[in-house]
This record gives structure tokens, sequence and C-alpha cells, in this order.
């Protein structure tokens, strides 16, 4: 996949905010963004495959971070 491509795709699923969330506040699976986002439609599978690794890695962050503000907040902040 163009590296161009890539970046744009992961800045458009960025641009878009926090990622989306099941009805229990759970970030979609990756297999699941790439529907929500469209990307299923316009990718071919190898494209999917890599976009879907960055997915998870995003996945991955969001979680965390949503982790440390918890803990903070449990804290009463910093």
């Amino acid at each position: 996949m163009n590296e161009r491509k890539k970046k744009d795709i992961i800045d458009f699923v960025c641009a878009k905010g926090k990622l989306p969330t099941d009805p229990y506040g759970e970030i979609l699976s990756p297999d699941e963004l790439l529907v929500w986002f469209g990307l299923n439609e316009c990718l071919t599978p190898a494209e999917q495959y890599i976009i879907r690794g960055e997915l998870v890695a995003m996945v991955e962050i969001e979680d965390a971070i949503n982790k440390i503000k918890t803990s903070k907040a449990l804290r009463g902040g910093d």
C-alpha cells in the first residue's frame, strides 16, 4: 500500500475524533471500524489488512488514554 494513501486514511479516521463505541461503551473492533468508516468498500483485502493493523494500534492507544484518565479521576486529578 502506498504510504501516502495509508497516512491519508489514518488522518481521515483521526479527524473524526474519538473512535466509535458499541452500546456498552467499548471501542468497536478493527473489523467493525473498517465497516463503520466505509473502508471495507474502497480498499482491497491487502489494503484492509494493513489498515486493520493501524486500527488495532489506534484502539490500543485510545484504551490506554481512557484508562489513564479514569485513574486520574479516581485519584482526584493531578
